[in-house]
């Protein structure tokens, strides 16, 4: 049975990856160009200023806000990613002592129902670095 959950998981990850996988690189790529553009344009108003040859502080003002917003959505998108692989690979040893020890069944099924999921997200953010990789080649 516990076999049987294990497959539906990952058939569930991989159709979760399947959706979901092209939107995160389009989020990431997006933010990267932005992360590139923005302090571009913010140096090259600071080396050379307009014609009057002030610094025009408001638009520089608003670049730096753009330029911290960008770097802000990267990390709130990798955090998590980062954080949840931490955990699933954490987990391993915490499901090693415990397997050791003796207890009843039911504890043992929901030990095992929960190395599964941290196993199923584990194998989801591996999978991506490799699609991911795969891609780049």
């Amino acid at each position: 049975m516990l076999s049987d959950l294990h497959w539906m998981l990952c058939g569930a990850v991989q159709t979760t990856n399947a959706i979901f996988g092209g939107q995160l690189l389009a989020a990431m790529l997006c933010i990267f160009v932005h992360i590139i553009i923005t302090p571009y344009f913010f140096f090259l108003d600071i080396l050379y200023p307009s014609s009057t040859g002030f610094l025009n502080v408001s638009y520089l003002a608003v670049q730096s806000l753009w330029i911290v917003t960008h770097i802000m959505e990267l990390v709130l998108l990798v955090l998590p990613c980062a954080a949840t692989t931490h955990q699933a690979n954490k987990t391993s040893t915490i499901i090693c002592k415990l397997l050791n020890k003796e207890m009843s069944s039911e504890t043992r099924k929901q030990v095992a129902g929960a190395v599964t999921t941290y196993l199923v997200i584990l194998i989801q953010f591996q999978n991506s670095d490799t699609t991911t990789l795969l891609g780049n080649t």
